[in-house]
């Protein structure tokens, strides 16, 4: 009996460190077929997500992949951060083992890019730009008929296509209301509208929120072919 339960821990061992190398040389080549085919500016860091692996290999199917894109490769400022994660990706063993990977269906991509409150604040001429509930607080100094006024005010994101758009409300000055005149001035320099960089995988932006440290686009993608596109 303890001659068979050392001979099952035995083969457990062999089969979880199978499992781990699979999963090198699996990363490995999809970094290298996904950097071709998703014609991504340089090799990204592939993270196949699940456990066992072994299963996911044979069976040519990973449910989740992340993929780790170089930000300043992607012309996003300094600060971002992005998240693209495959699912339902399926590359068949033999093409992976032998280096052979021609095309990778995906049942969906999603993309988030997370753009920091100090590239908002860039936007807006140097304001200061802090997270306010689903929206944001912005403060800033006005010059209006020679004079200087701290103002602060609330605004909205929403998006379209590739831009986002900014809406500012709700103006106040130190002292509480604001003459009209300069309420008008704030707002309209307020109301901005900048783009998004095209993420890869030919991604659709599809919502935004306000989050904890910035701004969060999402986009999404499916029943996408990375494929040569040669």
């Amino acid at each position: 009996m303890r001659a068979l339960l050392i001979a099952v821990l035995v083969l457990l061992g062999i089969a979880v460190a199978a499992d781990r190398v699979l999963v090198v040389v699996s990363e490995n080549q999809l970094a290298a077929a996904i950097e071709e085919q998703g014609q991504l500016p340089a090799e990204p860091e592939i993270s196949i997500e699940g456990f066992p692996f072994l299963t996911q290999a044979i069976s040519g199917r990973y449910e989740s992949v992340r993929v780790g894109v170089d930000v300043a490769a992607l012309g996003l400022p300094p600060g971002a951060t992005a998240d693209i994660q495959l699912l339902g990706a399926e590359v068949p063993l033999d093409s992976v083992l032998s280096d052979s990977v021609t095309s990778v269906p995906v049942d969906k991509v999603v993309g988030t890019v997370t753009f920091p409150f100090d590239y908002i604040a860039e936007q807006l001429g140097g304001a200061t730009v802090t997270g306010d509930g689903s929206g944001l607080r912005v403060e800033t100094t006005v010059s209006l008929l020679g004079q200087d006024f701290p103002v602060a005010a609330t605004a909205q994101l929403s998006l379209v296509g590739r831009e986002v758009i900014l809406t500012a409300s709700n103006v106040e000055g130190p002292g509480g209301q604001l003459p009209d005149e300069v309420g008008a001035v704030v707002l309209d320099l307020l109301d901005v509208t900048f783009p998004v960089p095209e993420l890869p995988f030919g991604l659709v932006f599809t919502a935004i929120e306000v989050v904890s440290d910035g701004m969060r686009v999402v986009a999404e993608g499916s029943d996408i072919v990375l494929e040569d596109p040669a």
